[in-house]
């Protein structure tokens, strides 16, 4: 995410995992896939292609896809075209990510008419959320395989595979362990930022959200293998990583909860930053704000989804807090953390909303002055108990308040930027930039975007920099001693 950047909350389409092995696969382990793929030739490795679509959590499930299918001696392909097996990691958070999907199996059609040895499989939210009743291009999909079908996704397309050329094989159970917890096979080039993800599924139920039945109830990865797993991200040249979870502040493993895993996991050697995403507000205690300010590598920002600023509004979407409790956190974290910066999720045009709530929302973003906001007008999600509520608010409506809203957003973060111009800041580099690979771009523990001219720092780099000039949302910085622009 790029910060200070208004938007519509839209799901993303992550690129696609080009892993390659780090070593040619040894002996098949007891129970592991030995046949070749699809009827190809014996001596042909069986390839996969992944496609991901939604959130950083996605991603980090992709890779971990990635990871079973390489132990299983199999290898990435370089496009879907050529690859044995294609696989679309889904998001079910908004309609759109549905139909976005379905558009893109469906284009496989022709394809798997002229390789009919070739399998198509869905997996993730919308295969979890959707199961048997998944349809997307006629007869494309071989393989429906839920969000707790990963480690056993190789069998599962094995046993697909031995039923020949018809029918849909689906798998969606519901598996209350499943926490990742087998070592994934990481990604063999350095990488500057990492994810890892801690805990998995949600117990909160807001009447919106579609995450509790696609994604279950909430579990956690026991600590010392999530402290293992940082260790491992270090030694492989990450010099951040982003903490993971559909409410990463719930995580709890017997008596580690989320402040004392911060504090675990700050104590990696080698790591210099740590983020975490996304929070529950009613979960967030004064321990995880004073560890922030206590630990070296946790970043002054938060992402604290407040949703509305309306408290009939937010009893309607099961939020759990009110207004006034919400604020007293973020006045807390300030007086603990000073300069913390917040980003938040907020929807406008929730059933029943009134002019009035509506304008609380604007009240509250001119109170909190987020350094960034997520906004998106209400849209239904078959399932949800929302669903359920009188929605009588014309989509025009809600349309204008949502403009209103990123109008008002795109002035504060502006405001926000604009005063961090001529301080100081330490930026973590994270690669080229995008508009000048000769240049490279980083990150202050803001989480304000910054670009470094040619030659000025490297990848993994920590450069205390000096903020010159913004463009948009991003700043131009220049090492402190260097002059100039």
């Amino acid at each position: 995410m790029s910060p200070i950047v208004p938007r519509t909350k839209e799901m993303r389409i992550l690129p696609q995992i080009p892993l390659a092995p780090r070593r040619e696969p040894g002996a098949a382990r007891p129970g592991s896939l030995t046949a070749p793929a699809m009827g190809s030739d014996p001596e042909h490795r069986r390839t996969f292609y992944l496609e991901t679509y939604g959130c950083e959590m996605n991603n980090y499930d992709s890779e971990y896809i990635a990871g079973r299918f390489l132990e299983e001696g199999w290898a990435p392909a370089p496009d879907p075209e050529s690859a044995d097996l294609v696989l679309f990691n889904t998001c079910s958070v908004r309609q759109a990510a549905e139909d976005r999907v379905r558009a893109r199996i469906g284009s496989f059609a022709g394809l798997k008419r002229e390789r009919p040895g070739m399998m198509v499989g869905v997996v993730g939210c919308m295969a979890q959320r959707l199961g048997q009743e998944l349809e997307a291009g006629r007869g494309v999909v071989d393989v429906v395989a839920g969000t707790d079908t990963y480690r056993d996704l190789p069998e599962i397309v094995a046993e697909r595979a031995s039923m020949g050329r018809r029918g849909k094989l689906v798998r969606t159970p519901v598996d209350a362990e499943h926490t990742y917890r087998i070592q994934r096979h990481l990604r063999p080039r350095e990488e500057v930022i990492s994810f890892l993800t801690i805990m998995q599924g949600c117990d909160k139920f807001c009447t919106f959200c579609i995450v509790p039945f696609t994604r279950g109830r909430e579990r956690s990865k026991p600590a010392d293998d999530v402290v293992a797993e940082a260790r491992t991200l270090v030694e492989r040249g990450a010099k951040q990583i982003t903490l993971l979870g559909q409410n990463v502040n719930s995580y709890r493993d017997g008596d580690t909860d989320f402040a004392q895993l911060l504090r675990k996991v700050s104590t990696v050697d080698g790591l210099e930053r740590v983020f975490f995403t996304s929070s529950y507000p009613r979960d967030m205690t004064a321990d995880v704000f004073r560890a922030i300010a206590e630990c070296g590598p946790p970043l002054e920002a938060i992402h604290f989804p407040v949703q509305s600023g309306s408290d009939r509004v937010l009893r309607r979407m099961k939020r759990r807090h009110t207004v006034e409790w919400y604020l007293r956190r973020i006045d807390e974290a300030r007086a603990t953390v000073p300069g913390i910066q917040f980003s938040t999720d907020l929807i406008v045009g929730f059933p029943g909303e009134t002019e009035e709530e509506y304008r609380a929302t604007l009240e509250l973003v001119e109170r909190v002055r987020y350094a960034e906001c997520f906004m998106y007008r209400y849209s239904p999600r078959e399932g949800t108990p929302a669903t359920k509520l009188p929605d009588d608010l014309p989509d025009e409506e809600k349309g204008r308040r949502l403009e209103e809203l990123i109008a008002l957003q795109r002035r504060i973060g502006r405001e926000i930027l604009e005063e961090q111009l001529g301080k100081t800041a330490e930026v973590l580099v994270e690669g080229p930039s995008s508009r000048d690979p000769r240049e490279t771009f980083g990150r202050t523990r803001h989480r304000f975007m910054v670009v470094l001219p040619e030659g000025a720092a490297r990848p993994g780099d920590l450069v205390d920099v000096r903020l010159v000039e913004l463009k948009g949302s991003t700043f131009r910085g220049v090492p402190v001693g260097t002059g100039g622009k």
